[in-house]
């Protein structure tokens, strides 16, 4: 992954975060990648940033942050992660997005597992 790269999907990951409520700034993310700790999805015109998560029951991979084009996230990007996670051992894929995703990921078996509701405090 090259500097360039990360500037250009910037962003689209801003968007994603500022959808989120902003608990992250994109040096934040960007550390966690550097890191190891988060992964990096660069496309041409959408980029996705994922998590593996580790509970005593399973591991999964979290699509954290996921923006730009919707179809080269959910044709390509989105794919690439699924095939990488099940060669690290995760059992399932959860996204945190708007409710748009879950239109686009019907057809490719994702289904609503929860509601996150939130309220500031």
């Amino acid at each position: 992954m090259t500097g360039g790269t990360w500037r250009r999907c910037a962003p689209w990951l801003d968007a994603a975060l500022a959808h989120a409520g902003r608990t992250h700034a994109l040096s934040d993310v960007w550390e966690l990648v550097a890191a190891g700790q988060a992964q990096f999805w660069p496309g041409e015109r959408a980029a996705m940033v994922t998590l593996v998560e580790d509970d005593p029951g399973e591991r999964r991979l979290l699509i954290w942050l996921a923006g730009g084009d919707l179809q080269e996230l959910v044709d390509r990007l989105r794919p690439a992660a699924e095939r990488w996670a099940r060669g690290q051992g995760c059992r399932r894929v959860l996204v945190i997005g708007r409710p748009g995703w879950e239109r686009a990921l019907a057809s490719e078996g994702y289904a609503p597992l929860a509601r996150i509701i939130a309220k500031e405090l």
